[in-house]
């Protein structure tokens, strides 16, 4: 495995430019604020080398496990590569393409951190601040330790701005996504966190649950990012996504991205959520038109699907859906494969990207660093985690970055290379995330990776 010269403590990034209008040997066409292409050649790739990157996305979707998919990778602000296939519904005739809105999920997160790190830098909040003082029921938290209630015991200090950015608050999650134990069957109880709740709501029930591990003592996945995004609102007094929107999504031109969606672009432009089948909602099967099996059912707002596993709320939801009551900053967000490498080529570009400075170099780099030295679960292997984003180590040299990474629930990813600055992302819509090629695909670009 080859070498990067990107150390923890040395982060090295390059600001950013737009040149060039041609894709893997086809042109496309513009829309108003996208991203330019160029060659693989002229971003340093061997286009052969390349053919092969979307194989196994190819193979799921002929054999009708992933309604659709999006691949895309960038560098210095060009698209070099994409590859696109399926229907945002199947059977709609609606394709998928660089501009359709996923289900984000998780990686809302790297965002709502962002949104964290400009009011860090603007003096409106602390890393050391403690959650009591925006919502004070925090203030005496009771720990179940790995999350059995057999034996519960005090927290022996609060929750900061920090241990939610890192996921060593305590939180964790419902059962359905990572959590384990008695506490994460309370979660599961009562829904955290349900965007068809109100902020305050939400924030009630969560501090009623004991937390699963001391604070600042062990990571843990959870919805911390959720409480962020509260605490983003007592701050701003404006709702979560309109604070995201004001300085991240505006000004970068992620115009496909946000919380709630327009009803007609939900109907035609949103890419549904597909998952297992189950005995009351059966695989679709044969379409008229298309040859493939599909062995997927449609899960998100479908009353016949099984909803245990998926939060009431629906994911896809309209602007005007009177039910709609709260942004989780830990899922909610939805966005095309244009607006998260845009995103993206921000942070690799140290906080700036086309001329519009969202965050600091040194906020940047505290985002990519490792912030508190804890045990990761086994599947981290040697990777650990910043203030925001995961850090993928080198295997044959763990004190050096290999690349920056983070996904969703619903079979999407991204990953950031401090080599050469270029930011990739994998989008489909499946339930749960079985087929995450992130990883795989960032060491098929390495080793295409011109000499």
């Amino acid at each position: 495995m080859r070498k990067k010269t990107c150390r923890l403590k040395n982060i090295r990034v390059a600001s950013v430019s737009i040149v060039g209008l041609a894709l893997m040997g086809f042109f496309q066409p513009l829309l108003s604020e996208d991203l330019k292409f160029t060659t693989p050649e002229e971003a340093g790739y061997d286009s052969a080398k390349l053919a092969s990157l979307s194989d196994g996305f190819r193979d799921l979707y002929a054999d009708g496990l992933i309604p659709n998919y999006v691949l895309a990778i960038a560098k210095d602000g060009d698209i070099f590569y994409s590859a696109i296939e399926g229907n945002s519904r199947i059977g709609s005739g609606n394709g998928v393409d660089l501009n359709t809105r996923y289900p984000l999920a998780s990686m809302t997160k790297p965002l709502v951190s962002t949104a964290i790190m400009r009011l860090i830098e603007e003096e409106r909040l602390r890393l050391d601040s403690k959650l009591s003082e925006f919502f004070p029921q925090f203030a005496n938290m009771f720990v179940a330790p790995g999350g059995s209630l057999e034996l519960l015991e005090e927290a022996s200090r609060e929750i900061t701005i920090l241990d939610l950015m890192t996921h060593t608050s305590g939180l964790t999650y419902s059962s359905y996504v990572t959590g384990v134990g008695d506490v994460a069957e309370l979660y599961d109880e009562f829904n955290i966190i349900d965007r068809c709740m109100s902020r305050d709501e939400n924030m009630d029930l969560l501090s009623q649950i004991p937390l699963i591990a001391q604070p600042g003592t062990e990571w843990n996945y959870s919805v911390g990012v959720d409480v962020l995004g509260a605490i983003i609102e007592v701050v701003t007094e404006k709702t979560m996504g309109e604070y995201v929107k004001e300085i991240i999504l505006d000004p970068l031109g992620m115009s496909e991205a946000g919380f709630t969606i327009p009803q007609k672009e939900l109907n035609e432009n949103w890419a549904m959520i597909y998952g297992l089948p189950s005995p009351d909602n059966p695989a679709i099967g044969e379409i008229v038109g298309s040859d493939i099996q599909w062995k997927i059912a449609e899960v998100d707002g479908n009353p016949a699907a099984a909803r245990q596993s998926m939060a009431a709320c629906p994911f896809g939801i309209a602007d005007d859906d009177s039910r709609y009551k709260f942004d989780s900053g830990g899922g909610g967000i939805n966005g095309s494969a244009q607006d998260y490498l845009k995103f993206m080529s921000m942070i690799m570009g140290g906080g700036e990207f086309g001329g519009e400075r969202i965050l600091s170099q040194e906020s940047v780099n505290f985002m990519l660093t490792e912030q508190v030295e804890v045990e990761y679960p086994a599947q981290f292997s040697n990777n650990i985690f910043g203030a925001g984003f995961g850090i993928n180590l080198q295997i044959d040299n763990p004190g050096e970055v290999d690349f920056y990474r983070w996904g969703g629930a619903f079979n999407t990813g991204f990953w950031m290379d401090p080599s050469d600055n270029s930011v990739g992302v994998v989008l489909s819509s499946h339930w749960p995330g079985r087929y995450n090629r992130g990883n795989a695909i960032e060491q098929m670009l390495d080793d295409a990776r011109l000499k």
